[in-house]
């Protein structure tokens, strides 16, 4: 497909292609480092991860969900990227009519409005009714557009973006609706008399056991973990319940760099009520090996990461009849008394919705700051 654009009024031409083959998935995943490899912060993707998430036929996601991704290229080289979904567990759930647009990046304002506009093509010619984004694939994996404190590397499985995006997206016709927030906490910041004062008050509220994970029976924690997760986000912002495959395949991923004193499961009668779980920021061992394991940075990275001191929660969660009683609050203290023993320093809660008060409010209280804003947006799609 060839599209017309260019900044100033200037003409020029440029060709969309869609992304089929292993190497051109390779390009999609690696335009980052063309296009903000020079800023400071950037964190490279950690490549083989990254394109097997978009492979159809490695990725379980893509049983319950078609997806498009492109590449914008000038003069056979990569300018631009955009990816669209249509994931049918999310239409029975959400019954909205939504499609996502994700992975959006590129050189400049018309290159961006052209891959918005492939986008925005295919999730109508998919009969859906409104466009959301970023989201990479689901709700349960990357979202929104990074728009604040670019000098500051992301946490894991946190999304990346230059600045000046936010206004691109917001030209082409797209409206911010919702922000999500990551808030980090370091050991010094840290209210430790205020922290035991919620601990002894959450612990009268709420009679849960709490545990680490068992890695000696994975595969059934796993399952239990599951069963919370489906009941403890049903209610969350464009929530879609991941499938028994994608959960198992996700945490299998995640067992490669798993610390089981950061991952903590709330029991109460025998059953498993709620969890936490947090992953050492394994981006500074991407940085270290640029996002290449093989063949030798492997070596860079599990260097890196012995040195690693800071976190990120990826998941807190309670079943609805328990939720309010402080359960949430006492996962969040275990889980700063853990890391500490354990020499962790620095904690990143994201992503948080900027409307849910419950959640951020606590979080400020304990000494934590707003380190970085992501935003989604939305657009009615006319038929």
């Amino acid at each position: 497909m060839l599209a017309q654009g260019g900044p100033s009024g200037k003409r020029r031409w440029m060709e969309i292609v869609s992304v089929q083959s292993r190497k051109a998935r390779k390009s999609f995943v690696d335009l980052p480092r063309r296009l903000m490899g020079e800023m400071p912060a950037f964190v490279p993707p950690l490549t083989f991860s990254e394109v097997k998430r978009i492979d159809p036929r490695r990725n379980p996601f893509f049983a319950h969900a078609q997806a498009g991704f492109w590449l914008a290229m000038e003069g056979g080289v990569p300018i631009g990227r955009i990816s669209a979904t249509r994931d049918e567990l999310s239409l029975e759930y959400q019954q909205d009519g939504t499609g996502f647009f994700g992975h959006p990046l590129a050189r400049d304002e018309a290159t961006l409005h052209a891959l918005l506009g492939v986008a925005e093509d295919f999730l109508r010619a998919k009969g859906l009714h409104q466009m959301r984004g970023p989201i990479e694939l689901s709700t349960n994996y990357t979202c929104g557009l990074q728009v604040t404190t670019f000098d500051l590397p992301p946490m894991l499985e946190m999304n990346q973006h230059p600045p000046g995006m936010d206004a691109w997206h917001k030209s082409y016709g797209l409206e911010g609706v919702k922000d999500l927030l990551a808030f980090r906490i370091r050991e010094e910041e840290l209210d430790l008399q205020r922290l035991q004062r919620v601990r002894a008050i959450s612990q009268k509220r709420s009679k849960a056991r709490i545990r680490t994970l068992d890695l000696k029976r994975f595969p059934q924690e796993v399952q239990v973990l599951h069963k919370v997760y489906v009941q403890a986000w049903e209610k969350n912002f464009g929530f879609a319940p991941m499938s028994k495959e994608e959960f198992e395949a996700a945490a299998k991923d995640f067992k490669t760099i798993l610390d089981p004193r950061l991952c903590l499961v709330a029991e109460q009668e025998g059953e498993a009520v709620g969890f936490l779980l947090a992953l050492p920021d394994a981006h500074q061992g991407f940085r270290a090996c640029n996002g290449r394991l093989f063949p030798f940075g492997i070596f860079q990275f599990l260097s890196a990461m012995r040195k690693v001191h800071s976190l990120r929660v990826l998941t807190l969660g309670v079943i609805p009849k328990l939720r309010g009683k402080g359960l949430d609050a006492r996962l969040i203290l275990e889980l700063i008394e853990r890391g500490l023993q354990a020499g962790y320093n620095e904690a990143e809660l994201s992503w948080v919705l900027e409307d849910n008060l419950p959640m951020v409010k606590p979080i400020l209280d304990l000494g934590g700051h707003e380190a970085q804003r992501y935003r989604l947006y939305e657009k009615p799609l006319s038929q």
